[in-house]
């Protein structure tokens, strides 16, 4: 890799793209991690999908260059379309790649370039990043500020879906649910949350009936459960010590 000097300015970008937190419940990069990646190595396209070993992407996000300079962002996070993959782990340089890239339905523009890079999320599924560009290449000082960011994305990239749970659900009712989840008493969340314990006990009854539960412990299983099971050992440290 070869030495890279950054500006002020880069080296800010660079900073915060470092202390980002993943987003609770949700591998794919965030809006706003988006624009500094951008920032940083600008795109026409750059976005970043949840796909599962089979070749189901249920949700993705993509950032779009205008001809005026804004940006538009498409999300769906419900999506369900099927593809034929592979999903390659690691940074994958379609240009260099051509067979591969035909193989996976990238187009190879003569003008453009195009990367993907993908990590792994628990043992079943892949979140992967796309870099378009329609006309230039990538330079290779820009291929180094990729390579630089690369730990950041995949620990963005570990974050698990949440499970899903009812619209219906208050931020109140939420907020007591997740302080649950955290191990904390009754009396613990009315401190914590300034609210007596009688309308945390509402908030729990509410909640248990939105869930379809009729115990804590069922709720903190419908809240936190159904994503931890598949999370091999490293990932249960990294996680939980």
């Amino acid at each position: 890799m070869p030495d890279v000097q950054l500006s002020g300015h880069e080296l800010s970008l660079l900073r915060g793209l470092i202390g980002a937190e993943p987003v609770p419940g949700q591998p794919l990069a965030s809006v706003s991690i988006l624009e500094r990646i951008d920032a940083l190595v600008p795109c026409d396209v750059l976005g970043s999908g949840y796909v599962d070993m089979t070749g189901l992407v249920t949700s993705t996000i993509e950032s779009h260059a205008s001809s005026d300079g804004r940006r538009t962002v498409v999300a769906d996070l419900d999506m369900h379309e099927q593809h034929d993959g592979p999903f390659y782990l690691g940074v994958m340089h379609w240009r260099l790649h051509p067979m591969q890239a035909e193989a996976c339905g990238v187009p190879l523009s003569p003008r453009g370039d195009s990367l993907a890079v993908g990590f792994r999320n628990g043992t079943a599924h892949v979140v992967q990043y796309w870099f378009v560009r329609e006309s230039g290449r990538f330079a290779r000082r820009e291929l180094a500020i990729l390579d630089l960011l690369g730990p950041v994305l995949q620990r963005l990239a570990r974050e698990r879906p949440t499970p899903r749970l009812p619209r219906t659900l208050t931020v109140s009712e939420r907020r007591v649910l997740n302080d649950v989840a955290a191990g904390l008493s009754n009396s613990e969340i009315a401190e914590g949350t300034c609210i007596s314990i009688g309308t945390v006990r509402k908030h729990l009854e509410n909640s248990y009936r939105k869930l379809g539960v009729n115990s804590r412990l069922a709720a903190i299983a419908r809240m936190k459960g159904c994503d931890a099971p598949g999370l091999d050992l490293q990932e249960r440290i990294e996680r939980y010590a």
